[in-house]
């Protein structure tokens, strides 16, 4: 068991809890793992922008690596809708793993805070990709429109976001404290 690999299986538990299905996709753990190295937990993952949003290619290594052990579904597969489910023991030991390790602990249960509410492929989606742009893509004082724009220029699917929707998750992930400090004005 490592850090990651703890993460991935208690993020994956406990977003489930706010599900009713027995499963999750793969772009929902790209997400997941996403924000919790956004939370600051070095994953060394290398997220860059994916037709679905954040992606990292690394990310089916630690996949293949639990297949059978940790999760099971994934099979090498790398599409965005293939289910993963847990192996049966395997959130016993994630979180008797990080019962040693606060720090991951903290970032674990900040990111479970953060996707309350947009438990979905859609939901994460929308607001790992609205995160992206606000954080990495655009200026800290940007406003919302610039944001958004910046979502749309995506690609097409990331159109199928409405301006409301990306300010809904824009002002959550404000409110949250998921967004770079404005800059202070010049004076």
């Amino acid at each position: 068991m490592t850090l990651s690999r703890a993460s991935i299986v208690a993020l994956i538990d406990r977003y489930l809890a706010g599900l009713l299905d027995p499963f999750v996709t793969l772009l929902e753990i790209h997400k997941l793992m996403y924000f919790m190295q956004e939370a600051g937990e070095p994953l060394k993952l290398r997220f860059q922008e994916g037709r679905y949003g954040p992606y990292a290619d690394n990310l089916r290594h630690v996949l293949k690596a639990v297949e059978g052990h940790l999760l099971s579904g994934y099979a090498g597969r790398d599409a965005p809708g293939v289910t993963i489910d847990l192996v049966p023991g395997a959130v016993a030991d994630a979180n008797a793993f990080l019962e040693d390790h606060p720090e991951t602990r903290a970032r674990f249960d900040r990111v479970s805070d953060l996707v309350e509410g947009f438990e979905s492929s859609v939901g994460l989606e929308l607001l790992a990709t609205t995160h992206w742009v606000a954080s990495c893509s655009a200026p800290p004082d940007a406003p919302p429109e610039e944001i958004i724009a910046g979502v749309h220029a995506w690609g097409e699917r990331k159109r199928q976001f409405t301006d409301r929707q990306i300010r809904i998750a824009l002002e959550f992930l404000g409110k949250k404290g998921w967004l770079p400090p404005a800059a202070p004005p010049t004076p």
